[in-house]
């Protein structure tokens, strides 16, 4: 049998490449299922903590409604989640995608059906938008 040589310049750069994106795609895994978790903890703190959320939640959409609709943008702060906004938008692309909505615009209607997953406490429904995220 031939002799093992020592791996090439090129080929220890290449399997260090290799190590290298492995490891950044375990850490973008890792940290979307971290801020996920983490998104959906706020809900159900949020959810928990306050009776008269949806009533707050309308009172916001009737503030920052253009027309009756509500921007995607402005969807963090109708729910509260203005520390969270980059969680909360991906919620409702999320949410909007699995009623095949296809708008960055939402009336109160659809708001309504998007909070009633949001503040559903279920184990089932919180894997489910966990999973769909």
């Amino acid at each position: 049998p031939p002799a093992a040589h020592p791996p090439s310049g090129i080929e220890s750069a290449l399997a260090a490449r290799a190590e290298r994106r492995q490891r950044a795609q375990l850490d973008r895994t890792k940290s979307t299922a971290q801020r996920a978790i983490k998104g959906l903890r706020f809900i159900s703190g949020n959810t928990k903590a306050s009776n008269n959320a949806w009533i707050e939640v309308q009172r916001n959409f009737d503030r920052l409604a253009l027309d009756g609709r509500l921007s995607r943008a402005d969807f963090p702060q109708c729910i509260g989640m203005m520390e969270s906004k980059e969680f909360a938008m991906e919620l409702f692309d999320t949410l909007c995608r699995r009623r095949q909505m296809q708008s960055d615009h939402i009336n109160r209607e659809e708001l309504r059906e998007i909070w009633s997953q949001i503040t559903d406490n279920s184990f089932d429904s919180r894997l489910q938008i966990f999973f769909d995220m």
